[in-house]
């Protein structure tokens, strides 16, 4: 088994042999982070950070909620199709200009992109976004109506 942040259901560690969603976030996890506990991640032209994100269910509804403080809403981009939702953007830099000592710096800028696999009971057709208090909530509901082509998801209030 390999451990992990990343919450279960069960509250069990990670195990590829039983679950092939673990096996996914194991090699999203190893092919795209750099090492220590930066989240900085490797991604088409440069290096990128990885939001926090929370993929969960309800009875009617697919929820994934992603930390995204201090993010610009028209900076952030959702696509999703049948397969994966998607979604990227740029936390710009917020800090003034000038000269600056830092003691720690934890809070990433720049560009991310995230990938959530959409399960097959999921009706991608239904996907709506909202941005509160710093949390990208994309939500659809259980069913299963296909989408079929990638479609861009716009936030709403």
């Amino acid at each position: 088994m390999i451990s992990s942040s990343r919450p279960t259901p069960d509250d069990r560690p990670l195990d590829v042999t039983r679950d092939p969603d673990d096996m996914e976030e194991v090699f999203e996890v190893y092919f795209t982070s750099t090492p220590g506990p930066s989240r900085v991640v490797r991604m088409e032209g440069g290096l990128g950070w990885r939001p926090a994100t929370d993929v969960y269910e309800t009875e009617h509804e697919f929820v994934v909620q992603m930390d995204l403080a201090g993010m610009d809403r028209n900076a952030i981009e959702i696509h999703v199709d049948d397969e994966f939702l998607v979604v990227r953007g740029t936390r710009s830099n917020i800090a003034p200009p000038g000269k600056k000592h830092f003691h720690k710096m934890e809070i990433r800028v720049g560009p991310f992109e995230r990938h959530v696999r959409v399960p097959g009971h999921v009706d991608a057709n239904t996907a709506r976004a909202r941005y509160e208090s710093g949390f990208l909530f994309v939500v659809m509901e259980r069913g299963q109506g296909r989408c079929g082509e990638r479609r861009s998801i716009a936030i709403g209030s």
